[in-house]
């Protein structure tokens, strides 16, 4: 490989502790970008993400969840148990030869185990620390244990999602998972060059909650600005009208997003220019965020109206009706002509339409990936290509201690009758 295409994060060595989303999406940054970063787990107390679905096969098992696999890729694997008299020295050991560690259990959980950094840069001055618990290492909820499903409440997104009628009902999934890394990933970079530009450590002190709240930056700016309480909307935004997800016949939704006059006009124009589009109290887009009821009846009747399905005939004659023909439409004809028109709208995904997708497979989105006891699978790539450092997905995820030999022999330098007499001892369970 040329100096030109040599992986950003090349030479760096990370020791993973963090379980779940957060903590493995933001290693599996470096990982994917030549880092090499280990996962330091333990038998006896399982990463929770392994014992959580889909599993392939439908059959539960350590090192068969594809949630754990897909967060995980390019790293390798290692296993050791805290609470054996050895456990924190052997550590200590590997770390001495890292450059990073990441972590997000409760606050207090690695000092327990002499794991904390201040003892951790006694045997690395330059070594970097990230831990990434809830709510960070001070406060009144610094001790409060959960998952991103937790943290969404605490943050104010389940306030605001659901219908303005019900209860709030959350994001389906730990969206915050999926918000949060993007900041710590920016954190820990930014103290890597820090690092390269000084010599010196550093330790990062990130509280999910606080990442989690720039998400809903309208929301706290128009509540500090303004005194105004935004509140749950379902499908509807404050700023755009039409802002819905309508059904076809053929059972698929597609979603339109009319922010500005310019897409109200193409909108009309796809429609055809149908009379209640042109009401007084249409003309403007303050006026049609008040009638987003009227307006959702009417999209709703010209979707269920105008499309097909795909065995039907394009066109059709209702019978006993006069005339041409009733051009009807299939779903993808549909976000065409809107499209065509300027009118920002899509089709509502499926997971087996998302991996379908002729975009991400342009994009070169997933990877295939052989695991040595799920097979061939698909995983994630990053969203974004770096042009002159591009990444690569090296490996599928560790089975549970695949390289503890690697790891423990090579890295922090125990000889074969060392590493035999510990692991008869149960030192890596």
């Amino acid at each position: 490989m040329s100096d030109a295409l040599k992986k950003v994060f090349e030479g760096l060595r990370v020791a993973d502790f963090a379980w779940v989303g957060v903590g493995p999406i933001v290693s599996k940054y470096l990982a994917d970008h030549g880092a090499e970063v280990v996962r330091i787990e333990s038998s006896t107390y399982p990463e929770a993400l392994r014992r959580v679905g889909p599993f392939v096969d439908d059959q539960p098992g350590i090192d068969r969840s594809g949630y754990y696999a897909n967060f995980n890729s390019s790293k390798l694997g290692a296993t050791v148990n805290l609470k054996h008299p050895r456990g924190p020295e052997l550590i200590k050991r590997f770390i001495a030869t890292c450059d990073v560690v990441t972590e997000s259990f409760t606050p207090g959980t690695m000092a327990k185990f002499g794991l904390d950094y201040e003892s951790l840069r006694q045997l690395r001055p330059d070594l970097l620390m990230i831990s990434m618990p809830l709510y960070g290492q001070t406060g009144p909820w610094a001790s409060y244990m959960g998952y991103g499903h937790v943290l969404q409440a605490a943050a104010g997104y389940n306030h605001m999602t659901g219908w303005p009628d019900q209860p709030p009902i959350g994001t389906g999934v730990a969206y915050t998972d999926f918000l949060v890394p993007h900041l710590a990933a920016t954190a820990l970079i930014a103290a890597l060059d820090y690092r390269r530009r000084t010599g010196k450590g550093q330790y990062i002190d990130f509280g999910q909650m606080e990442a989690a709240v720039h998400g809903l930056g309208t929301a706290i700016l128009d509540w500090t600005a303004n005194g105004h309480e935004q509140v749950r909307l379902g499908n509807h935004d404050m700023e755009a009208a039409p802002h819905n997800a309508y059904k076809c016949r053929d059972g698929r939704w597609i979603a339109i997003a009319c922010a500005t006059e310019k897409h109200w006009e193409g909108l009309k124009a796809a429609l055809g220019r149908p009379e209640w589009c042109d009401m007084d109290r249409m003309r403007r887009r303050w006026q049609r965020i008040n009638e987003l009821k009227e307006i959702d009846r009417h999209l709703g009747f010209w979707f269920e109206d105008f499309t097909r399905l795909e065995r039907e005939p394009a066109l059709q004659t209702e019978e006993g009706v006069e005339g041409p023909p009733v051009r009807k439409f299939t779903t993808e004809e549909i976000v065409e002509l809107m499209q065509s028109f300027g009118v920002p709208c899509g089709i509502v995904q499926s997971p087996e339409a998302m991996h379908a997708d002729p975009q991400l497979a342009h994009r070169g989105h997933y990877w295939k990936l052989q695991h040595p006891v799920m097979g061939l699978r698909t995983y994630d790539g990053p969203a974004f290509r770096l042009s002159k450092t591009p990444t690569e997905l090296r490996k599928a995820a560790p089975c549970l201690g695949e390289d503890n030999e690697y790891v423990f022999k090579e890295v922090a330098g125990l000889s074969e009758d060392e590493f035999i007499e510990l692991l008869a001892d149960g030192a890596f369970e």
